[in-house]
């Protein structure tokens, strides 16, 4: 069942911790939050990145759902990521509790100019 949702990013908090010879590896703390749609509820990221002189290079993320999806209260793990080269990140959801235990499925993210969304097509025992 193939949804997709925009979404808000409450708080981005980035570092660096190695950079040498014009790259640069970095991670952040992400956490987002989803209304009015299947999704209700926030997430927490942490990405691991790369970027070079020329911009960002890639990433790759853990990211964990906490509310309710289609009414079912639980929480969810997606693992997703893309590079530079990529339109939309793709990804798995990897984990699921509460009631949404036996959640499997895949999840697109797309920033572009319709604004950050979600799309997920999941499957649920």
């Amino acid at each position: 069942m193939p949804f997709t949702q925009s979404f808000e990013i409450t708080k981005w908090d980035q570092s660096t911790y190695d950079e040498s010879d014009g790259v640069e590896l970095g991670r952040a703390t992400v956490t987002k939050s989803f209304a009015d749609g299947q999704l209700v509820g926030t997430s927490s990221a942490e990405l691991l990145m790369v970027g070079t002189p020329a911009g960002p290079a890639a990433y790759t993320a853990v990211e964990r759902f906490t509310g309710t999806l289609d009414g079912r209260d639980g929480t969810f793990v997606m693992v997703h990521g893309a590079t530079a080269d990529e339109t939309a990140s793709h990804g798995r959801i990897v984990a699921a509790a509460g009631d949404l235990t036996g959640l499997t499925g895949t999840v697109v993210y797309e920033h572009d100019d319709q604004g950050p969304r979600l799309t997920v097509d999941y499957e649920l025992a």
